[in-house]
């Protein structure tokens, strides 16, 4: 477990909270942080949505989920409301994991609507 963590804020993605926590950690490597949050060099996290939640939620303690991470701090519940439970579960499953799979299964990789580059704020 990690002796901190900067706790996302209401709405916040967890993509900014990892970035805030390298910040705070003072890690000067960004593997570094990968490796004390995911316990690997290569996961590579992702804005929008992520994976390997589960390594996660144990690093970060008893007060996060990987429902609550996915629900909270994710773009998720924004593709939910047009899934099947099945697919639900389905994805749940795969943010838990290394995420193979998981775009596809929101239909991100065959949608024809063009995806900003860079974070705007």
């Amino acid at each position: 477990m990690l002796p901190f963590f900067t706790n996302p804020y209401p709405d916040e993605l967890l993509f900014s909270a990892i970035a805030r926590y390298h910040f705070y950690s003072g890690n000067i490597d960004c593997k570094d942080t990968l490796e004390e949050l995911f316990g690997s060099r290569s996961v590579i996290p992702s804005v929008e949505i992520g994976s390997h939640f589960s390594i996660l939620a144990e690093k970060l303690g008893f007060h996060y989920s990987i429902e609550n991470l996915l629900a909270n701090h994710t773009i998720y519940p924004y593709y939910a409301m047009f899934l099947s439970k099945e697919r639900q579960l389905e994805i749940l499953q795969d943010v838990a994991e290394d995420g193979q799979g998981l775009y596809t299964r929101l239909g991100m990789v065959a949608g024809s609507i063009c995806r900003k580059e860079g974070l705007y704020y």
